[in-house]
């Protein structure tokens, strides 16, 4: 079951050419290394985007992050718990 979450984070990415890439991200002072990003896909917010990212860890948990480009900020959107 997807459990709907709206946390600040810090994540480091990387720009490869024009796309956005996750690494890691902090949440509740843990580290998250992505081993895998599974889907990205964009939501128009006014003139603005949001660019989503579902991504697998290490450990295979599932999180779905969000970059807001307006405010040039991160959120944990999603996760999945059983």
């Amino acid at each position: 079951m997807y459990q709907d979450i709206e946390d600040d984070i810090d994540v480091i990415a990387l720009f490869e050419g024009y796309k956005l890439k996750p690494l890691k991200f902090r949440w509740h002072g843990r580290v998250y290394k992505i081993t895998r990003v599974t889907g990205d896909w964009k939501t128009d917010v006014g003139q603005y985007k949001l660019r989503h990212f579902a991504v697998l860890d290490d450990a295979s948990n599932f999180f779905q992050l969000s970059y807001d480009e307006k405010n040039s900020h991160w959120l944990l959107t999603k996760l999945w718990v059983e």
